[in-house]
């Protein structure tokens, strides 16, 4: 029930950046075709796609990813160890990520609050109130913490726990 949610959190998240890439994709479409034909670009678009896009891309589908088990990683020892170590050796390093994870969130947290009130504004073509984008980052961070402690539990009780991403042909099944 709780992985469910948690992988329901993660997707939704990546929705989002996904729904974020296609709009930095066609604001970017309609600044060139509105600078190219009417001489007009939009006032600001540049640091809007950075300060707003940008982040939500980046950082709201750390969780899915995780999800995927896509995440970068060096197993050539892991890989040669038995079944009993090495999955301890999971647990422990999901326990790590996560604690890594809670510190960036926790840390990404205060800065957002501390933009929040000073109402923080970047000067660029036009001033762009960058205090909201600051708050997808310890989204991103606290919900890759859940997706990793699920897994954390996972490999910890499922002796069939494979921390492997998909082939690309069950990918695409």
């Amino acid at each position: 029930m709780i992985l469910r949610l948690i992988r329901h959190i993660a997707m939704l998240l990546a929705a989002l950046a996904l729904i974020s890439l296609f709009l930095m994709m066609l604001q970017t479409v309609v600044d060139v075709l509105a600078d190219n034909l009417f001489g007009r670009p939009i006032p600001g678009n540049l640091e809007i796609i950075s300060v707003y896009h940008m982040v939500l891309v980046v950082f709201l589908p750390l969780a899915f990813v995780e999800q995927k088990h896509e995440n970068i990683s060096v197993d050539l020892v892991y890989r040669s160890l038995p079944d009993g170590p090495r999955r301890w050796i999971l647990v422990m390093g999901y326990l790590v990520t996560a604690a890594f994870l809670g510190l960036l969130a926790w840390q990404t947290w205060a800065d957002a609050v501390r933009a929040y009130q000073l109402k923080e504004m970047m000067m660029g073509a036009v001033y762009v109130t960058i205090w909201p984008a600051k708050l997808a980052l310890p989204i991103g961070f606290s919900a890759a913490i859940l997706m990793v402690l699920a897994n954390a539990y996972q490999a910890a009780t499922d002796p069939a726990f494979d921390p492997s991403p998909a082939s690309p042909e069950e990918a695409d099944t």
